[in-house]
């Protein structure tokens, strides 16, 4: 039975380390279901060649927490693999010894499985653990999502406008730009740079901006002064 909840143990937490991380690296911009996929797959060593693990590579400190989880991996892996082991060799020389041991193993598995695959408990911990981050640590506080980290504090990141009124990109810098405008994804398809001052920013566009860490902080404040709803008083 020792073997058997040592086991589950380890299982349990294995997958509390990977929604701790995929949170983590949800605030620093990381969409949720690219953040949880890499998780696993640095927890788990199995790697994977897509365009999302640029996304990576590129922030230091969503490197820092895939190293972190590459090594807790091996870690892990090596102790339930130990103990799966220890739990059968150690198991006492009857008839069905084993095979009882192996269905408490898989009981003790299926048993963590509900628990931590209950959508009520995972919006709770995750939430939890959402606001303990960012109260001890510096993540959460940008407000864009960051493409491709350039040094310490430049960036090509995306911002969302989310008002309701068409309002042009002049008036959005106060005319006086501080980020190199490079695209903007439109419901309609991708629009690339030259764009003009008078160039129009409808609800539900993207810009993908270059710029310092403070400039894509005033463009948020700016984007959210724009995209204040009067009417309802919300964004």
């Amino acid at each position: 039975m020792g073997g058997a909840l040592t086991i589950a143990i380890l299982f349990a937490l294995s997958f509390g380390i990977v929604r701790i991380a995929a949170i983590a690296m949800r605030l620093t911009g990381l969409p949720e279901n690219v953040a949880r996929f890499q998780s696993i797959s640095a927890l788990t060593g199995t790697g994977s060649s897509t365009t999302e693990s640029e996304l990576i590579v590129n922030y230091p400190i969503r490197r820092r927490i895939l190293v972190a989880l590459m090594i807790i991996g091996n870690l892990g892996l090596v102790s339930i693999a130990g103990t799966f082991i220890v739990s059968f060799v150690d198991a006492e020389p009857v008839p069905g010894a084993r095979a009882w041991q192996a269905v408490m193993i898989v009981t003790a598995i299926g048993i963590t499985l509900l628990v931590i695959t209950n959508k009520a408990l995972d919006r709770a911990m995750c939430a939890l653990v959402g606001i303990v981050l960012r109260k001890t640590t510096s993540l959460g506080k940008r407000r864009f999502q960051c493409m491709l980290q350039v040094g310490d504090d430049f960036s090509v990141s995306e911002h969302v406008y989310r008002g309701s009124d068409i309002v042009t990109i002049g008036a959005l810098t106060s005319g006086a730009r501080q980020l190199s405008f490079l695209a903007i994804r439109r419901r309609t398809g991708l629009q690339s740079a030259p764009f003009q001052d008078d160039t129009g920013i409808s609800q539900g566009d993207v810009l993908i901006c270059y710029g310092s860490d403070a400039a894509h902080n005033n463009f948020e404040d700016s984007l959210s002064r724009y995209g204040w709803d009067n009417q309802s008083g919300k964004l």
